[in-house]
């Protein structure tokens, strides 16, 4: 089973799963660029995928749909999207248009995580899904004229979703027969009760409006909602609805008609859709081979550790770890052992920094980086010791190298409080500064950086 694999197995199988979907996917940035598309992404709209990896997605989305994608990923940025999924239009290469469906994460972001937009195509034959017509005002009025009556109440006992009128307070005063089927309901059961006592609790105080009196407004926003059906059970419903006025005895001559239909099947795909695309974000901000965090990810979350430690003035440290002589040992062993060297080596610095909020990422080849946030220099060295510690304590063969019999690693440690008019690639730079040191001196150590 999936979940008795180790994470690096599970990373694996679902970049494999996005990599060869037939299904086109990508993942649209904050900064407005492709930040990943499989290659049925590239195919389906023809372009080839290494001309979309880190280019802007905009030209490539009509313009109509560009706004709204934007201000998606700006609320997601700021923690403050509840956004549904959307369909929006790709431009192919020829002009053309292909439906796609646009996911905003409803899951929260793991602390750092870079915000992003899940972008799928759909069908040729895709037909809106996040839009349900609304009765016009001459269908909900029109209760009078010859024969229209009978065909009214025909279409209604006939439709397969929930038709229902409601006063102002949410009391029902109709419900049409298909309330059997989808709630188990005879409608006699319904008629005079509150809609609002079928609600699922947590979603009554999720959908505006739904604890008061309803507005004046012609029009109700769309909402989707768990409703309690009579087998004490619950299905997901989406309703539209209209204010109209009418003589009913409602109070105040306004009676709201409202199209109800079951969307279980729907949530239950979105709620998969959205496991995977938690998944695939991570995917895409994290490396395949090690598991880490990618170069990308590192430099969004870096910038956010530098911002915060100098609004609060709190010291950050970064570690930059290099494996002594890895060229050799891929010469002498192959890339395939070279592979696992890193997994090993990756595997035994998670090790050594414990701390939830310590970040590691793999910088580029046999280098990594460590993002040490609230940690002094000598913290921070105490970190680098003990991660050349755990390498050394891999025990792993490298005949190569000038140093040892085994695999070792050098590392660079730096330290700064940050201050506005310094760069935060300052401290980066002190970093590899004390790295370059650590090799000088003999490798296999941990040098902290200090002023020359």
């Amino acid at each position: 089973m999936v979940d008795q694999w180790t994470d690096a197995e599970q990373t694996q199988l679902y970049f494999s799963a996005f990599r060869l979907s037939a299904s086109g996917m990508a993942f649209f940035s904050e900064e407005g660029l492709f930040l990943r598309v499989n290659p049925a992404f590239g195919k389906q709209i023809g372009y080839p995928e290494e001309a979309l990896n880190g280019k802007p997605w905009e030209p490539v989305i009509h313009p109509q749909d560009r706004e709204r994608i934007h201000r998606i990923l700006k609320e997601l940025a700021d923690g403050t999207s509840a956004a549904q999924p959307f369909e929006a239009r790709l431009i192919r290469s020829d002009g053309t248009l292909v439906p796609c469906s646009v996911t905003a994460p409803v899951v929260t972001r793991p602390n750092g995580w870079p915000a992003s937009l899940f972008v799928q195509i759909l069908g040729s034959d895709a037909q809106s899904r996040f839009a349900t017509p609304t009765p016009g005002r001459e269908t909900i009025r029109e209760k009078n004229g010859t024969g229209s009556d009978s065909l009214y109440r025909t279409l209604v006992e006939q439709s397969t979703d929930v038709v229902s009128m409601h006063d102002l307070s949410g009391r029902i005063l109709y419900i049409s027969p298909s309330c059997r089927v989808l709630l188990g309901y005879e409608p006699e059961e319904l008629i005079g009760t509150s809609a609002y006592d079928l609600f699922h609790p947590e979603d009554l105080t999720k959908i505006p409006g739904m604890m008061s009196p309803m507005e004046t407004a012609p029009n109700l926003p769309l909402s989707s909602y768990r409703i309690r059906t009579k087998n004490g059970g619950y299905v997901w419903f989406e309703t539209s609805g209209r204010i109209a006025d009418d003589e009913h005895d409602s109070g105040n001559g306004q009676t709201v008609i409202c199209i109800s239909r079951d969307i279980s099947s729907r949530k239950q795909t979105e709620q998969q859709l959205m496991k995977t695309n938690e998944l695939l974000q991570k995917i895409s901000s994290i490396d395949a081979l090690t598991g880490l965090a990618n170069r990308r990810f590192f430099d969004e979350r870096f910038a956010k550790e530098w911002r915060h430690a100098m609004r609060f003035s709190t010291p950050l440290s970064v570690i930059l770890l290099d494996i002594d002589y890895f060229k050799r040992y891929n010469d002498t062993y192959g890339h395939h052992d070279g592979d696992a060297c890193l997994q090993y080596v990756a595997e035994a610095m998670r090790r050594a920094a414990k701390r939830p909020g310590d970040m590691i990422a793999r910088y580029g080849g046999e280098e990594f980086v460590i993002v040490l946030p609230v940690t002094d220099g000598r913290g921070a060295l105490y970190v680098g010791e003990r991660m050349r510690s755990e390498v050394e304590q891999l025990r792993i063969p490298h005949r190569g190298s000038a140093v040892s019999s085994f695999v070792t690693a050098s590392l660079g440690v730096a330290t700064m409080i940050p201050v506005r008019d310094v760069s935060p690639r300052e401290l980066i730079i002190r970093a590899d500064k004390a790295l370059y040191r650590a090799k000088q001196e003999g490798r296999n150590r941990a040098i902290a950086y200090r002023d020359e």
